[in-house]
């Protein structure tokens, strides 16, 4: 179409917005001179002629501006201000970061908050949230499984458990299968077999490696090495704090606890083989009358099997087949000798060592100061009951006064008991666990006039016992034992107590030192090797304590506040000034997008959850967008 001139464009927008207000136009007023000069000036123009608007053309042109007009009607109407990225929190968003980018929390349009992350307050980087106990794994949670229990794989910081593994979400843990030859969870080896003391241990953790004296030692085992490991938690897995390479993780400060946190108290967990033995073989019963303690049975290094080795004095203590107490010999191990591998449970003594006791959980065996007389406080135990009496060993009619001094180490010592053995034998207490008496003209009791019970043990047995720490020459390491019969300690691969022979319980110590350090060198890992034999009835008493032996692994916390999330931490921002969906002082949230509870100031809905999938978003906003 031909463009038209501005003054009929005019007009005709007049002529239309006349009509819509119901105007009609003004008429004309009859003049011939005007008329006539209208005329000739269109007569004269040819062109003018052509321009002139047709009936035709006015259709035309009102057609095109009722095509073009509600065009930019709608383009008016939808045309909105883009707000997201301004660091403030509108109604039309669920998250303002001051950036529009994706996969940082906030979604690059500013609609959706990323589960898993909270965006309070608008303007500052929106910070990772992991509520460990809700089911859902988000780093750096290593599991889930909607609790905060310990000991059922998944741990009440969300880290999977020693002898453990898990997947899933909610996590389902379930126990690692130790010697099936797979490396699974927490296991940082798995050699087989549960024999410990080989390289891998019963828990399919890594052992070190002493065959050269000092010891090598591995990432996982458990063992701080300060010139190529900063920690050690015992596994090498990364997310936990200490990582595969045995480095602490940002984030994190790890120390070497003291000892396993147990179910009751602060516990130290010694690994153990004991190999039972019956009364068929010669080292085995062979009487007292002709067997003596003696030192001077082994010789003063281990043997290159890391096993002690007689020497000519060992027949004067009955000893015939010492290669056989603690052979690992297929051909004798757990068939001709049978074995059982287990922990000794060693409790704080109050000195600053570990001790083993009667109780398993760490209850003190209760008996009367060896050196007092115990006299019957009535004629009659019935008269005085009430007060706690009991009845005198000498006459149990009598009523002797309860026994008061607490003892450790236990003289009752029968780990063995529940192994299948056709020999079970009374048992008798020694005098030095604060009872006497007249047991065939010596000053033993049976164990039935002390606990009242009647039982049978498993005599003929032997312990092993291997325990790695690290040489630290500014502080004493003290060993000490009292038990029988035969008891021989390396340190270092030599012969530091020498207690042979079959005996009533003996006492041995020994105290490791700057002074007296074995060839050790300071920072070094090294091993101390205890073996033990229960040999002859009556009696089997064993007092195992150490003191100052450092082989504790890594136990790795989060810093809170540092704004790093680790495990055990629902939050760090930084500030930890608290406030909705904001860190407290305890890297614990106090109220937040996700804990059920409607905040109305700042939420339009909350389930519950993160979830982005249901009808109440991870923003707990609910956003319209037309």
């Amino acid at each position: 179409m031909v463009e038209k001139p501005l003054h009929i464009i005019v007009a005709v927008c007049l002529a239309m917005f006349m009509t819509m207000l119901g105007c009609s136009p003004v008429p004309e007023e009859d003049s011939d001179d005007s008329n006539s000069d209208s005329h000739d000036d269109e007569s004269d123009d040819p062109e003018d002629e052509t321009d002139s608007p047709t009936e035709e053309d006015t259709e035309d042109e009102l057609e095109t501006e009722e095509e073009t007009e509600p065009e930019t009607e709608v383009e008016k109407e939808t045309e909105t201000v883009d707000l997201c990225g301004n660091s403030v929190l509108d109604e039309n968003e669920a998250c303002d970061d001051g950036g529009k980018e994706d996969g940082d929390g906030c979604s690059a349009d500013c609609l959706e908050v990323t589960e898993g992350y909270a965006c309070i307050p608008p303007g500052k980087a929106c910070h990772m949230i992991a509520i460990c106990g809700d089911g859902k794994v988000q780093p750096p949670e290593l599991c889930d499984d909607g609790g905060r229990e310990n000991r059922d794989g998944c741990s009440q910081n969300c880290q999977v458990e020693m002898g453990f593994k898990c997947g899933g979400e909610p996590s389902e843990c379930a126990e690692t299968e130790c010697g099936d030859g797979e490396v699974e969870g927490a296991e940082s080896c798995d050699d087989k077999n549960l024999i410990p003391f080989d390289g891998c241990s019963r828990i399919c953790q890594k052992e070190p490696d002493c065959s050269g004296g000092a010891c090598e030692s591995e990432c996982g085992d458990g063992l701080v090495l300060g010139e190529t490991e900063s920690c050690d938690d015992g596994n090498t897995v990364s997310g936990d704090g200490c990582s595969s390479e045995c480095e602490i993780e940002e984030g994190y400060t790890c120390v070497q606890e003291e000892c396993a946190a147990d179910a009751v108290e602060c516990v130290l967990r010694v690994p153990v083989i004991y190999r039972d033995f019956n009364e068929s073989h010669p080292d085995f019963e062979p009487g007292t009358n002709r067997c003596r303690g003696t030192e001077g049975t082994v010789e003063a290094v281990i043997g290159e099997d890391g096993r002690p080795v007689a020497t000519e004095f060992a027949e004067d203590a009955c000893i015939t087949q010492l290669s056989d107490w603690y052979t690992n010999d297929p051909a004798l191990f757990g068939d001709t000798i049978p074995y059982k591998v287990s922990e000794l449970v060693l409790f704080p003594d109050g000195n600053g060592g570990y001790v083993n006791r009667y109780g398993e959980e760490g209850e003190q065996w209760m008996g009367y100061d060896v050196n007092a007389t115990v006299t019957a406080i009535a004629d009659d135990v019935n008269d005085c009951i009430d007060d706690g009496c009991v009845p005198c060993i000498a006459d149990p009619t009598e009523g002797c006064p309860p026994p008061d001094v607490a003892y450790d180490g236990t003289p009752l010592f029968f780990p063995v008991d529940d192994m299948d053995s056709a020999e079970f034998f009374d048992a008798g207490v020694p005098p030095e666990y604060g009872w006497s008496g007249g047991r065939g003209g010596i000053t033993w009791l049976d164990e039935v006039d002390v606990t009242g019970e009647a039982t049978q043990h498993n005599f003929h047995f032997t312990s092993e016992v291997t325990y790695w720490f690290t040489f630290d020459d500014s502080t004493e390491a003290i060993f000490n034992f009292a038990g029988d019969d035969d008891v021989f300690v390396f340190v270092n691969g030599q012969l530091a107590v020498d207690l042979g022979g079959i005996h009533a319980p003996i006492f041995g110590s020994v105290t490791i030192s700057a002074e007296n350090s074995f060839g050790m060198k300071n920072g070094s890992v090294y091993e101390i090797r205890v073996f033990h034999a229960e040999r002859q009835t009556i009696g089997s008493s064993f007092k195992l304590t150490l003191k100052g032996f450092n082989s504790a692994r890594s136990v790795c916390t989060p810093t809170c506040g540092d704004g790093i999330l680790g495990l055990g931490e629902e939050c760090d921002d930084g500030v930890n000034a608290g406030g909705y969906a904001q860190c407290n002082e305890e890297c614990k949230y106090d109220a937040y997008c996700g804990d059920g509870i409607l905040q109305k100031e700042y939420e339009d809905c909350d389930d519950g959850n993160f979830s982005n999938g249901d009808d109440c978003p991870s923003s707990c906003r609910l956003i319209r967008v037309e």
